[in-house]
């Protein structure tokens, strides 16, 4: 299905911004990785169901991220973060099950109202709530 794997294309973290970069999507495959073997968690807690990960925000040019308010230096900018959500699992699950994944339990994972920030960080882990 996805041209990174089988669940994800490059097209689902294409920088949103408007007449800033053209849409680039440079993404860590760590990150893809990990949002895959997330995905087989959230469907192991389903009950083998299928279930979807939606990628809100990927790569963000600098243009882009200086434009939603987000920190300076954000791992979206480098392509090693992801804002995701899906319809069967709440946020507040998806981020425990995200623990369980090693490139997100040592990397960065905030829980807000309606979706999860995961990232590949390499400098140790970070936990927030929003």
């Amino acid at each position: 299905m996805g041209d990174l794997s089988e669940h994800f294309g490059r097209w689902e973290f294409e920088c949103h911004g408007v007449g800033c970069c053209g849409n680039s999507s440079p993404v860590d495959e760590r990150l893809v990785e990990g949002l895959e073997e997330l995905r087989k968690l959230a469907v192991d807690r389903c009950g083998g169901v299928e279930v979807p990960i939606h990628v809100d925000s990927g790569f963000r040019c600098r243009v882009h991220n200086f434009a939603v308010g987000s920190a300076d230096g954000s791992l979206h900018c480098l392509g090693m973060a992801a804002d995701i959500w899906t319809e069967k699992v709440k946020a507040c699950e998806l981020a425990l099950l995200a623990e369980s994944v090693e490139v997100f339990c040592n990397g960065g994972i905030g829980s807000y109202d309606g979706f999860v920030h995961v990232d590949v960080r390499r400098n140790g882990p970070a936990r927030w709530f929003g």
